[in-house]
């Protein structure tokens, strides 16, 4: 039996029944919307059932590849719309639910209490208080009741009618499926059988009115997704003007002419940035509607094409989207199927004829356009005629589906990648003038270039993509050729014991490369952005951006090896068995990881340092986990193992200091002052500007040389790698000042004692002091200088 609220607690029970009745009131939906819910939706059942019949109709007869194209857009669009709607039901159905038994789990209280004290005397108030809340109580419970069952009923109508759009999604797919494989099927009799067998009139009525009322059908539906596109459009040219102003400025170093011309034109470049962003959407849009939005996409495309390409390349992008323009009125107007074909040879005729004339080889030759781009140019207009002629040919014979697939990838196709094209040039060229700016070189420095060409190829790519789906899509085989990709990657390979998917290898090796990619570029954001702005000592913003390298590689791995399903607890225990046998036959590498730990942490030795290592100078430009580089004085880059910067007698000669002190050993001649000698090469010193003054340079003498007064010059240079050049020219300096002094200084001077000479030999030579003892032994003292 449920247990009654005691009578003190009656009226703070209350008030927060109340609270509780208000909120579960203030969330119930109006009854007059609940009743327009459900006439809405009787509408819509009827609509979804008068428009599954015309669709069954049509799949009946000879559908048009376009025809199919355009009920399958219909649908999906249905099936989005009416799969939210379902969930939209499913959770409010769940809310109300849960009202409901929020609402029972609180009147067997009230019923226990008012069974209790109904018969009390002396609380006749508190008992109707609490008859009062039952009442409130089995109130709210009816229109929540209410509520449900009419969101149960909308639910089940929402869920027929889904399931009605599935079967209709089904059966399109189907019939696109046997269009696919029956294009090198003969389909139809040939053109010439068809005269004067089917009426105009009727069947244009028929097939305008049904292409207006799906765009207005869709363009009700897609109100607010229509105003983003314009908000996205201003947006979008607010950020073009922006761009023009501050990144794309006319005769900026590095970028090219065409980044000014093209930005020039802010409106038709916000116009295609907005329109090619859209792309989904039209994806989505009935023909008619993605028809307007690619004739508007031609406006700002052939605008930004003008100073991109030569004039002949132009014109056939002209006559293309002219050619376009009536392929697609042909489409919107579904004409009996022999007018139909008429209309559809005579505009692929025409198209090839006057393409075929722009294009002839003369044209193509005189050319400016040279290299790749020309060639790819010439076999895609050659292609192009082709295809126009096989189209022409076919429709004729009677390979009706074969010659609309293969005429609008004539016509489309080169307008797709014209626009694809353009898009591909315009941010290209907003990435060049971006990383030609000021600051981004600052930045970035050699690898702005890299990254330039970097990001070309990856729009290229993705351009080439979008229009290969194009493609695909209207040939009406996208959807097989993912499938048929899911298959393949979805299908297990095995090894022994090992067995995984091509998919799971290609995820592996794409989480490796996109986390290594991931893991440069936080790590140079970082040693380069963040870390300069904080005050750090010498070398520990390297060490940060370097153990946070090696720790983002470490997550790549580890996420890797998650992606491949290996399980990291058993992966841990195979590696510390791993470990010891390794650990044996890898000492030298693992003494060499532990000592550039050792290196990065207590940052001994800092990158830039000049450091002398057995006999080896140079500049640290790296500090890895193995190896360090060292930049000798000549140029050449030395690898040397960590552990040998920890084992061995290091001399760094900036670990606290740049500074340098510079010795140049002097010799004079005899007869000198030393003091005033001293004095001269203190003041040469002093006088160089490159000189530190902070502790002043001083001179010293050495000592009595054998032929000269032995002084030394010491001064101390600012900059470690300017020290050698300050040498020079200091010495250059105290060479003047000596010679403008007229001290001498000397050379070296030898006494040379000749113990014997020959008699010829004594009379060549040119001292007169040469006395000669005997013939047999000839004694001579001379000075020899």
């Amino acid at each position: 039996m449920d247990q009654a609220i005691p009578l003190p607690q009656i009226a703070d029970r209350a008030e927060q029944l109340d609270h509780l009745l208000r909120e579960i009131s203030s969330q119930l939906m109006p009854k007059h919307e609940l009743l327009e819910s459900e006439r809405t939706a009787e509408v819509q059942a009827a609509e979804i059932h008068r428009r599954a019949t015309e669709t069954r109709d049509l799949l009946a007869g000879t559908p048009t590849p376009m025809e199919l194209e355009d009920e399958q857009r219909f649908w999906r669009s249905q099936s989005l719309e009416f799969g939210a709607a379902r969930r939209l039901l499913t959770s409010r159905a769940a809310k109300l639910e849960e009202q409901m038994q929020t609402l029972e789990a609180q009147q067997p209280e009230w019923l226990a209490t008012w069974i209790q004290i109904h018969e009390s005397p002396g609380i006749e108030a508190l008992v109707d208080r609490i008859k009062h809340q039952l009442d409130k109580i089995q109130g709210a419970k009816s229109q929540v009741q209410e509520q449900l069952n009419i969101v149960l009923t909308l639910q089940t109508q929402v869920s027929q009618q889904d399931q009605q759009i599935s079967d209709v999604l089904l059966r399109i797919r189907q019939a696109r499926e046997r269009e696919g494989s029956r294009l090198l099927e003969l389909d139809s009799s040939p053109l010439w059988e068809g005269l004067g067998s089917q009426a105009l009139e009727p069947s244009f009525r028929r097939s305008f009115g049904r292409s207006f009322t799906m765009a207005s059908a869709f363009i009700s539906t897609h109100k607010l997704a229509l105003f983003n596109l314009a908000i996205a459009y201003f947006l979008a040219l607010f950020g073009v003007l922006k761009i023009r102003r501050h990144v794309v400025r006319p005769g900026q170093p590095g970028v090219p002419t065409e980044a000014s011309q093209v930005f020039g034109r802010p409106f038709s470049v916000a116009l295609l940035v907005t329109l090619i962003g859209t792309g989904e959407y039209m994806a989505s849009a009935p023909i008619g509607i993605a028809f307007v939005l690619y004739l508007l996409l031609l406006i700002p495309v052939l605008r930004i094409l003008a100073p991109l390409t030569e004039p002949r390349i132009r014109t056939l992008l002209y006559v293309l989207s002219v050619f376009y323009a009536l392929e697609g009125l042909h489409l919107l107007v579904h004409l009996s199927p022999f007018f139909g074909r008429a209309l559809f040879a005579l505009i692929v005729l025409t198209a090839l004829v006057i393409l075929g004339r722009l294009a002839r080889p003369s044209r193509l030759r005189s050319m400016t356009m040279q290299g790749r781009n020309h060639r790819i140019f010439v076999i895609g207009i050659r292609a192009c005629l082709a295809l126009l002629a096989v189209s022409f040919g076919a429709n004729i014979i009677g390979f009706v589906s074969l010659a609309q697939v293969l005429g609008l990838i004539a016509l489309v196709g080169p307008l797709v990648a014209a626009a694809l094209y353009s898009g591909v040039r315009v941010l290209a060229l907003f990435l060049s003038a971006v990383l030609h700016t000021p600051w981004a070189q600052a930045l970035l420095g050699l690898r702005a270039d890299s990254i330039e060409r970097l990001g070309t190829r990856v729009l290229s790519l993705g351009a080439t993509w979008l229009w290969l789906r194009s493609i695909l899509q209207l040939f009406g085989i996208y959807d097989s050729v993912i499938g048929i990709a899911s298959n393949l990657l979805l299908r297990h390979i095995g090894i022994g014991r090992i067995h995984f998917t091509l998919g799971d290898a290609i995820g592996v090796v794409l989480v490796l490369l996109i986390g290594y990619a991931l893991a440069n570029t936080l790590t140079f954001l970082l040693q380069n952005l963040v870390l300069p702005r904080l005050r750090l000592q010498r070398g520990l913003p390297y060490a940060v951006s370097t153990i946070s390298y090696y720790v983002l590689l470490l997550l790549v791995a580890l996420a890797a090896l998650s992606s491949a399903g290996v399980e990291l607890n058993k992966f841990t225990v195979l590696t510390g068995a791993l470990g010891v046998g390794l650990g044996f036959g890898l000492q030298n590498i693992v003494n060499n990881f532990v000592s550039g730990l050792i290196l990065l942490f207590e940052r001994p030795i800092h990158v830039g340092d000049t450091v002398e290592v057995g006999g080896l100078v140079g500049i640290v430009r790296r500090i890895g986990a193995r190896s360090s580089t060292i930049v000798t004085l000549q140029g050449a880059e030395v690898i040397v193992p960590n552990s040998n910067l920890l084992s061995n007698q290091v001399i760094n000669w900036t670990l606290s200091s740049q500074w340098r002190r510079v010795d140049v050993p002097i010799r004079v001649a005899y007869g000198n002052d030393p003091e005033r000698v001293i004095k001269l090469l203190a003041g040469v010193a002093e006088s160089h500007p490159g000189v530190l003054l902070e502790r002043p340079p001083a001179a010293f003498f050495m000592g009595f040389g054998d032929c000269a007064l032995n002084f030394e010059l010491r001064f101390w240079s600012a900059w470690q790698d300017t020290w050698f050049q300050l040498q020079s020219d200091v010495t250059v300096a105290v060479a003047k000042a000596l010679r403008e002094a007229g001290i001498e200084i000397p050379f070296p001077q030898r006494d040379l004692h000749i113990r014997s000479i020959g008699a010829s030999a004594a009379e060549n030579l040119p001292n007169n002091d040469v006395r000669i003892a005997s013939p047999s032994d000839l004694t001579a003292r001379g000075t020899v200088r």
